[in-house]
C-alpha cells in the first residue's frame, strides 16, 4: 500500500544532534523544508548501494542525506556502518550512536556492534554499551553479556554464583551459535557450568529435533559422546540396541548394516572398497581414510544412561508405538542404566509426544514420569527433576489432563495442578493455565466438601486474573465468575488536535510513515514498534498509543492502527482495535454465502490484519490469505468470475474466502472451532483432530497440535465474539459460539466433503 501524504517532521532534538555531531553549520530546519521528491532519490540510492554492498556509493549518498537533513538519514547511516562493522573503530561506532540518539537504527546497531565486540572479546566496552541496548532481543547478546561480566569480575568473587545466569542464557539459546558456545565452553573450563548442565542442555535440544545445536553442545563432552550425539539424531533405534554404546562406532547416521532402525539414517555417503583386483596403489585411492568416526572409541560409563536417554526422547518422537513397548519391558529400562530422574523424564518425553498425538494414554505415561520422580499423582511437592522438564513437556501435560478430564475421566484433574505447580513463574501467566488450573481446583471442590470453600476461592481468584471481555481465556473467565458474558470496555475520551499532533510529530513515527511511503514495510513496522515501546522509559502511555494507533487508523494503515491500540493497559478502544474496513463489502460477501460477518471479520483480522496486498509466505493472497488452488477450486464450485490475477482484487477475494469458509464451516456441522482450524491448517488435520473422546470444546482448541494453528482458532474466535458486539451490539458471550463439546462427527451428519481442499 503506498501512501501519497506528506507527513510531519521529525524532533528538532534530533536534528540538533546530528548537527553538532557533524560540526554542521546551517541551522536547524523543518525536514518538510528539505525533503520529500527529489531527495527521496538519494535514500533510495543508498538503500541500493546497500543492497549491492557499494561502500563508496552508500558513503556518497549518506553524506547528501545528513547534509540536507533527510529524516531518513539515520538508516543511510545504519547501512554504511554495517558495511563497515567488521573493522570499525570504537571512536566511530560511538559517533553513530551520538548522531542518532533514541533512534531504532541507532538500537539495532548496538545489536550489531554488541555481538562484534563479544567476537572481538572486548568486554571493556561491550561492558558500557550493554546496558543502552533497549530491545535486548537478541540470546548471543545475552551469553556474550554473561561471559563478559564473569571475565571481568572481581577476583576474590566466587565463581559459582554465575551457574544460574549461565545455565539460563545457555539453556535459552535454541540454535546453534558462536556466543553462547563460546560462553558456555569458558564456564565449563572454569567449573561454573558442569557436565550435568550440558546433558540437560542436550536433552532440550534433541527435543526440539536441533542437530547442530546438538553437536555443539555434545563437543563439551568429548569426541565419543559428541558422535552418538549426530547418530542419535538419525538412527535412535540403533544406539539403544544391546550393546550399541561399547561397540565400535561408526559415521554418523551410519548404523551397522542390518541393525534395526537402520533405515532411519540416510544412505552413505562413503566410497566402497572395489571388490575387484587392484593393485596397491589403486587400492590406496579406493579406500577411505581412517577418520575419527570409524576408530573405535570408549564412552565413559557414566555416559551410557544420560546418552540411552538422549536416543530415547528421539526415538520417542519419530516412532512413539514402538519406543512406548520398549520402555514398557522393565529388563530393557534397567538396561537403559538410568536413574530415576532420568527415567522420569523419559517418560514425560513419551508423555508429550503421545498428547501431541491426541492419544489417550498420554496422562498414564505422565503419571508414571512423577511415579519415577517418588511423587504420588497430585501430590503437592515438587522435584527438582520435574521443575526441570521444558515449558512445552508441561504444557502437554495439562492439554492431554484436560481432555481427558472433560472427556469424563475426572481423576485427571489433579495432572492439571500438578503441571501448572510445576511450571515457572513466567510460564504460569499464561491465562491458559490460569484458566485451566482454576477449573481444577472447582473440579477438586466438588469432591472434597470439607475444604470446597477454600477451593472454590482459590479458583476464583485464578479467573480475576484471567478475566478480559476481549481474549479467548479472558472471555471464558469473565462467563465463570459472573455466568452471563463480560461488559464491553468503556471507550476513552475523545483525542485531541493536540495530542494527534504530538503523535505524528514523533521522530519513529514520522521516519515509519516516509518507510511506508517509500514501501519499505519491513524497515517502517520495525520503527514504530521500537518507538511505542522505547521512546520513553516503560513506553508511551495509553493516551498517546492512542493518539500513536489513530494516525494509522486515519490513514488506514490498519496493521499499525490494531497493534498501536493493543498496547494499551487500560484505555480500550474497540473502534481502534476491531475496526470494520471495507464494512459493505464483507457484510455483501458475507451475506451472498448465508456467513456471520463477525466471524468473517475476526478470521481476517487474524489473517491480514486487513492489509489488501498481504501474502503469505507460502502464497497465500489477500484480505482473506487464500491459496491460489483453493480460490480456482472455490471459484468453480460457487460460479464466481475468476482467474489467477484477481486473487488480490478485493472483493474477489472476500467473496472467494467468504465462500470457502462457508463450506468448510458446513463441512463441520457450523462448528467454528473447527472450521476455524481447517481454514488454516485443512480440513484433513481437523477431522483427524475430532476423533476419539468428545471433549469440552474449549480443552479441543487447547489440544490442537500445531501452535500456529492453536493460536489462530483461539484468537479468531474471540476476535469474533468482538466484532458480533461491534457491528450488531451483541453481548461478548465466546461460550455460545464456541459451543459445549467437540467430537467424532455424528452418524446422522452429512458425509464428508472429500473434495474440499
Amino acid at each position: 500500500m503506498k501512501f501519497t501524504l506528506k507527513y510531519a517532521a521529525p524532533a528538532a532534538r534530533m536534528l540538533a544532534a546530528m548537527a553538532l555531531a557533524w560540526g554542521a553549520s546551517v541551522p536547524v530546519a523543518s525536514a518538510q523544508t528539505a525533503t520529500d521528491g527529489a531527495d527521496n532519490a538519494a535514500i533510495m540510492a543508498a538503500r541500493e548501494a546497500w543492497r549491492t554492498r557499494d561502500a563508496v556509493a552508500l558513503l556518497s549518498a549518506r553524506d547528501q542525506l545528513i547534509r540536507t537533513q533527510h529524516p531518513l538519514a539515520p538508516w543511510a547511516d545504519y547501512w554504511s556502518l554495517m558495511l563497515r562493522l567488521p573493522t570499525l573503530s570504537v571512536a566511530e561506532a560511538d559517533a553513530f550512536f551520538a548522531r542518532w540518539p533514541d533512534s531504532y537504527v541507532a538500537d539495532r546497531g548496538r545489536n550489531d556492534w554488541l555481538l562484534e565486540l563479544g567476537r572481538r572479546q572486548d568486554w571493556v566496552t561491550f561492558l558500557r554499551i550493554q546496558p543502552q541496548f533497549r530491545m535486548a532481543d537478541d540470546r548471543e547478546v545475552a551469553c556474550w553479556d554473561v561471559l563478559a561480566r564473569y571475565q571481568t569480575r572481581p577476583t576474590a568473587q566466587p565463581a559459582i554464583i554465575w551457574r544460574s545466569q549461565a545455565q539460563q542464557a545457555w539453556w535459552d539459546q535454541k540454535d546453534a551459535d558462536q556466543a553462547c558456545d563460546r560462553m558456555a565452553s569458558a564456564l565449563l573450563k572454569a567449573g561454573v557450568l558442569t557436565p550435568d548442565d550440558v546433558w540437560h542442555k542436550l536433552r532440550l535440544v534433541v527435543e526440539t529435533n536441533k542437530p547442530k545445536a546438538v553437536q555443539q553442545s555434545a563437543r563439551h563432552l568429548g569426541d565419543a559422546v559428541a558422535q552418538v550425539a549426530a547418530r542419535l539424531m538419525t538412527a535412535p533405534q540403533a544406539v539403544l540396541q544391546p550393546g550399541a554404546l561399547t561397540a565400535p562406532l561408526m559415521s554418523a547416521g551410519e548404523p551397522p548394516s542390518g541393525a534395526p532402525g537402520a533405515s532411519m539414517g540416510p544412505p552413505s555417503s562413503g566410497t566402497k572398497a572395489s571388490k575387484k583386483p587392484a593393485t596397491s596403489v589403486l587400492r590406496k585411492k579406493q579406500l577411505p581414510k581412517p577418520t575419527l568416526a570409524s576408530i573405535p572409541l570408549t564412552i565413559p560409563p557414566e555416559s551410557e544412561g544420560p546418552l540411552n536417554l538422549l536416543a530415547f526422547i528421539r526415538w520417542a518422537s519419530v516412532d512413539h508405538a514402538a519406543a512406548a513397548a520398549a520402555i514398557a519391558d522393565p529388563a530393557t529400562r534397567a538396561r537403559w542404566q538410568w536413574r530415576a530422574e532420568e527415567a522420569a523424564w523419559a517418560w514425560s518425553q513419551l508423555g508429550r509426544t503421545a498428547a501431541w498425538r491426541l492419544l489417550p494414554e498420554a496422562p498414564a505415561h505422565y503419571a508414571r514420569a512423577w511415579t519415577d520422580l517418588g511423587i504420588a499423582a497430585g501430590a503437592g511437592e515438587l522435584s527438582p527433576g520435574a521443575a526441570a522438564w521444558s515449558e512445552e513437556t508441561l504444557a502437554w501435560m495439562v492439554r492431554s489432563a484436560i481432555r481427558a478430564a472433560t472427556a469424563g475421566d475426572t481423576s485427571r484433574w489433579p495432572q492439571v495442578e500438578q503441571a501448572v505447580s510445576a511450571m515457572s513463574a513466567e510460564q504460569r501467566r499464561d491465562p491458559a493455565w490460569a484458566y485451566w488450573q482454576a477449573r481444577a481446583l472447582q473440579a477438586r471442590a466438588a469432591q472434597t466438601p470439607s475444604a470446597a470453600a477454600a477451593l472454590r476461592q482459590q479458583a476464583r481468584e485464578l479467573l480475576i486474573q484471567v478475566a478480559d471481555p476481549l481474549t479467548f481465556y479472558g472471555q471464558l473467565a469473565a462467563e465463570a465468575l459472573q455466568g452471563r458474558p463480560a461488559a464491553p470496555p468503556v471507550p476513552p475520551a475523545p483525542l485531541s488536535d493536540a495530542e494527534l499532533a504530538r503523535a505524528e510529530a514523533e521522530p519513529g513515527i514520522d521516519r515509519a510513515l516516509r518507510l511506508l511511503a517509500l514501501g519499505w514495510r519491513t524497515e517502517a513496522v520495525r520503527e514504530w514498534n521500537f518507538t511505542l515501546s522505547r521512546t520513553k522509559p516503560g513506553g508511551l502511555s495509553d493516551r498517546e498509543l492512542l493518539a500513536v494507533a489513530e494516525v494509522a487508523c486515519r490513514r488506514e494503515i490498519w496493521d499499525r492502527c490494531i497493534n498501536s491500540s493493543e498496547r494499551t493497559r487500560q484505555a480500550v478502544s474497540l473502534a481502534q482495535r476491531y475496526p470494520t474496513p471495507f464494512h459493505d463489502e464483507v457484510l455483501a460477501a458475507a451475506a451472498e454465502v448465508g456467513l456471520d460477518p463477525a466471524y468473517m471479520y475476526g478470521l481476517i483480522r487474524q489473517e491480514s490484519r486487513f492489509l489488501v496486498a498481504a501474502r503469505s509466505s507460502v502464497g497465500a493472497s489477500g484480505l482473506m490469505q487464500v491459496m491460489p488452488a483453493t480460490a480456482a477450486w472455490t471459484a468453480r464450485k460457487l460460479n464466481i468470475p475468476y482467474s489467477p490475477e484477481l486473487l488480490t482484487d478485493r472483493a474477489t477475494n472476500l467473496r472467494i474466502g467468504a465462500g470457502y469458509l462457508k463450506l468448510v464451516l458446513d463441512d463441520f456441522e457450523g462448528t467454528q472451532a473447527m472450521a476455524a482450524a481447517a481454514y488454516n491448517a485443512g480440513p484433513s488435520r481437523p477431522r483427524r483432530w475430532r476423533e476419539g473422546s468428545t471433549v469440552d470444546a474449549a480443552a479441543w482448541a487447547e489440544n490442537v497440535p500445531f501452535a500456529e494453528t492453536r493460536d489462530y482458532v483461539k484468537k479468531v474466535l474471540a476476535n469474533a465474539t468482538v466484532y458480533a458486539h461491534v457491528l450488531s451490539g451483541q453481548p461478548l458471550a465466546l461460550k455460545r459460539r464456541l459451543g459445549d463439546t467437540i467430537g467424532p462427527r455424528v452418524v446422522s451428519a452429512p458425509g464428508v466433503a472429500q473434495d474440499l481442499p
